[in-house]
């Protein structure tokens, strides 16, 4: 993206967010992100830009995504561009229908509120990630990049009052376990590690409860390879306060519909 059309972007976000209460200000994260990436830069061998990829080749769908029942009053702040993650466009594979059209304030904030977890996701997952960018049009889908292959991530804030989490249950003849853990604020999160599409591809999940939604962050094989984050670096993303504080935002002013969960929802 070049600086007009970056610039075209803020204004864009400008006119959408003018009377609208932010989301937590993750400026430090933007500040933090040049350190980082050079560090990444250090490790990454291969630097291919992720396009243009199908659904069916790197799907990882354990929760039904959707997008806001009615007009949420809320907006995040304006992207910086030094922290801005360039949208991965994906076609619908055969059977799959295209994302729903939103309004435009909507759309502008669901993108923005991908922007924020874009960057901090950059912030906390392990350097050997060397790229994390958004898919457009799926709020809770990203896709991130580790010595060239591309991984799909789930981040889903789902509005789920009075639904309660799935059994945390480990089956050794499916190779699948899972283990609950104690989160600040009287909360628990079940740590899961189980196959995904092949028994020798692993994904990682966990998933927890935020006041009235459901959160799922995972991250799924490629196709013939595990996940490159563990479920422990996962947990730590979701014990981080950056990370709270969205849930925090998302809970309030939801960037989903409320649905019916699917695997680990």
């Amino acid at each position: 993206m070049d600086d007009i059309d970056v610039m075209m972007l803020r204004r864009a976000m400008d006119r959408t967010t003018d009377e609208l209460p932010p989301l937590p200000d993750l400026t430090p994260v933007a500040v933090r992100l040049g350190r980082k990436r050079r560090a990444r830069a250090r490790i990454a061998t291969v630097g291919g830009v992720f396009g243009t990829v199908t659904a069916a080749t790197l799907g990882f769908s354990l929760l039904s995504g959707g997008d806001p029942g009615g007009a949420a009053p809320a907006a995040p702040p304006a992207v910086f561009p030094s922290a801005y993650h360039t949208p991965v466009q994906i076609r619908p594979s055969p059977g799959q229908t295209a994302p729903e059209k939103l309004p435009e304030g909507e759309r502008t904030r669901q993108d923005q509120f991908q922007q924020q977890v874009s960057a901090l996701l950059d912030e906390l997952l392990p350097a050997s990630v060397t790229d994390i960018r958004p898919v457009a049009g799926e709020v809770s889908d990203y896709r991130i990049t580790v010595d060239g292959t591309a991984f799909p991530v789930k981040l889903s804030i789902r509005p789920a009052e009075g639904e309660r989490l799935q059994d945390c249950l480990n089956s050794p003849q499916k190779k699948t376990t899972c283990e609950v853990v104690d989160l600040e604020g009287d909360r628990t999160a079940q740590v899961w590690a189980m196959p995904v599409n092949k028994t020798e591809t692993r994904g990682a999940m966990v998933v927890t409860a935020y006041g009235r939604s459901h959160v799922l962050l995972s991250v799924g094989p490629s196709e013939n390879v595990s996940a490159p984050v563990t479920p422990a670096q996962l947990l730590a993303v979701v014990r981080d306060q950056r990370f709270t504080e969205l849930l925090h935002y998302a809970d309030e002013y939801p960037v989903q519909r409320k649905g019916e969960p699917v695997g680990g929802g």
